[in-house]
């Protein structure tokens, strides 16, 4: 494989201690990525080629993989043809998303050999655990946040027990990216986080470190691999989100808490983002909160 060099991901958690998302579309494009978060990932129904570190190799439906952090990794698929779509669940975990002593526990020691294991990329999809596993991966999404993290723990628990996972890349692989343009990122990403429902002017961003704007987007979008107005929409339709079923504000009114000058924008933004409306989100939270005879808010990870 011709080296190429791999874009830094900034994962976005809010208030969450972990990230899960669904990605389905008729076609993953190879992104060559990395970012210092634990990532565990499941082909559902998808097929075509991994590459993770140095290593390269075809997957199929059921692949579940484990990537430690700052392991350079992506995934191609040929274009499906008659609106059948490639389908993939996505777990990211900081080391401490437990809590910072949680695996400092003598039971956890199974999990914490587990993590260190990964720092190659570990293939679970052709094992027995793996298969037990990739179906609770699979029903992840559909969960409620504070049994995603009983089912997370559980999950991680049968992985650390079984003895035949593949290694998918040579210990050691080298990263393609200086260390203070991680750092410069990091900040970056941290600004625009701290400040992402505010008005925000990309040019004097740039000037508070010491780039011109154009340099400030350019290089956003080659550590990154997506653009600072993206990544600021990301955050902000996240935060709303999160409003929506938290509280009992109006669409309107969290809108413009968020950032969002424009309620028409919002809308659309959301939907890009969400797949489906705001109002809609809120809809759906509040239909699953009075079948279970639930609470309307959510105050657990999700």
């Amino acid at each position: 494989m011709t080296r190429m060099r791999a874009h830094f991901e900034k994962v976005t958690f809010g208030a969450s201690s972990f990230l899960i998302f669904e990605r389905v579309d008729q076609k993953f494009p190879l992104y060559w990525h990395y970012h210092p978060e634990f990532q565990l990932t499941l082909m559902v129904d998808s097929q075509g080629q991994r590459l993770v570190g140095d290593g390269v190799g075809d997957y199929g439906p059921g692949d579940l993989v484990l990537l430690g952090p700052n392991l350079p990794h992506g995934w191609r698929t040929p274009l499906r043809g008659n609106s059948q779509r490639h389908r993939a669940v996505d777990i990211q975990f900081g080391s401490n998303f437990f809590g910072k002593d949680f695996f400092r526990m003598e039971e956890m020691k199974p999990i914490v050999n587990l993590m260190n294991r990964s720092s190659c990329g570990l293939a679970f999809g052709h094992t027995r655990a793996g298969r037990s596993a990739a179906s609770q991966v699979a029903a992840l999404p559909s969960l409620c946040p504070s049994r995603r993290v009983l089912s997370i723990l559980n999950i991680l628990m049968d992985l650390a027990l079984e003895t035949e996972a593949a290694p998918l890349s040579s210990a050691g692989t080298p990263l393609d990216c200086r260390v203070e343009d991680q750092r410069r990122i990091e900040a970056i990403c941290a600004f625009l986080k701290a400040h992402y429902n505010e008005d925000l002017d990309f040019n004097l961003v740039a000037r508070k470190f010491n780039m011109d704007q154009a340099s400030l987007c350019r290089f956003f979008r080659r550590a990154t691999g997506t653009t600072m107005t993206h990544y600021v929409n990301e955050i902000r339709v996240g935060a709303a989100a999160q409003m929506l079923t938290q509280t009992d504000r109006s669409v309107l009114d969290i809108s413009f808490s968020v950032g969002f000058g424009n309620y028409s924008n919002f809308n659309r933004q959301f939907k890009r983002i969400k797949g489906h409306g705001a109002r809609s989100l809120r809809q759906q939270f509040l239909s699953r909160a009075g079948s279970s005879g639930g609470s309307a808010r959510v105050t657990s990870p999700s």
